[in-house]
């Protein structure tokens, strides 16, 4: 049964390894994959390479082994040591990447499976194993420190409308399918605008309201939500400039009208710079670089949680 389950185990990291090498559509099931790869220094098809030698080391291990007790104990080893790295993984997905790789999730079905089927002792020392890696990776804090939240922006973005090539820094929008101040701010930009524009939404897109915009093959929505929420921001649309010396946070259709009319001429329906009120420093990043929130009393913008088509679902003026 051992055996059957890493011969079977090989087969699937095999298919991967093709689709991969391909540059086809990988096996999975959700967009955590995409979210998990984008945060490995290695590409996938190396950790799928490693995950095809190790069910092949079982399979023959075991063939080899026999009833041979000693030799069994040595494939074990193995096993322990793959359900050790998968513990390392799960604990990153959950703690670090904040989604769950489906592919990833059945090779440790594979791993458990295989582990469970050496026998209760086995069993024991595996449990034991899991869960003294599970217990390491909750003791540790992955917020702040040394970890940038905007490393993997260019991953959650759906479309890039290029500017110029002299241009200092990259624009982030961030934005919904359903929020009609985000589609106001896409249709009203000129093709032709000198800043390049990445368009990161916080949910899965059918449609989109700017041809010209060159599509990304793949985008994740959960990289952009973590980002929002890594920065307390609860509304759309949002405008993260970013350069080499600063960030910038604008919230609020008005205030992204505004710094897009100023500093990349072309876009239509500006708001007179004379509304708006600049916040105090809210957050810094590493580099020396520092972040600024802009916003406007009574902006025109859309909660992140809920749809924004009815006016009623808007976000309440200040006062």
């Amino acid at each position: 049964m051992s055996r059957f389950v890493a011969l079977l185990g090989s087969a699937v990291t095999l298919v991967q390894i093709v689709l991969l090498a391909s540059e086809r559509q990988a096996i999975c099931l959700n967009d955590g994959c995409t979210v998990v790869d984008s945060l490995t220094t290695i590409p996938p098809i190396f950790f799928n390479i490693g995950g095809f030698v190790f069910f092949q080391a079982v399979f023959w291990g075991y063939w080899v082994a026999g009833s041979d007790a000693g030799r069994r104990r040595l494939v074990n080893v193995i096993l322990l040591a793959a359900l050790a790295a998968e513990a390392v993984l799960v604990s990153f997905q959950h703690y670090v990447a904040q989604t769950f790789c489906s592919y990833c999730l059945i090779i440790l079905a594979f791993v458990l499976l295989l582990n469970i089927l050496a026998g209760l002792r086995h069993l024991v020392a595996a449990a034991v194993v899991f869960g003294a890696v599970l217990a390491a990776f909750a003791s540790l804090q992955f917020s702040g420190g040394g970890l940038d939240p905007l490393a993997d922006l260019d991953s959650g973005s759906y479309a890039v409308l290029n500017g110029g090539e002299n241009e200092a820094g990259t624009k982030y929008l961030f934005f919904s399918s359903s929020c009609k101040y985000c589609e106001e701010i896409i249709e009203n930009l000129d093709t032709k605008i000198p800043c390049t524009i990445r368009f990161n939404p916080i949910d899965e897109i059918d449609a989109f309201g700017l041809p010209a915009a060159e599509r990304q093959q793949t985008y994740s929505p959960e990289i952009n939500r973590a980002a929002l929420e890594h920065f307390g921001v609860e509304q759309i649309p949002v405008l993260l400039a970013r350069s080499s010396l600063s960030l910038e946070l604008y919230t609020g259709a008005g205030p992204i009208r505004t710094y897009l009319q100023e500093h990349c001429p072309a876009v239509a329906a500006p708001v007179q710079e004379d509304d708006i009120t600049f916040g105090e420093t809210s957050g810094s990043s590493g580099g020396g670089s520092f972040l600024n929130e802009y916003q406007l009393p009574g902006d025109e913008a859309c909660r992140v949680d809920v749809d924004c088509e009815d006016p009623a679902e808007e976000i309440p003026q200040q006062q």
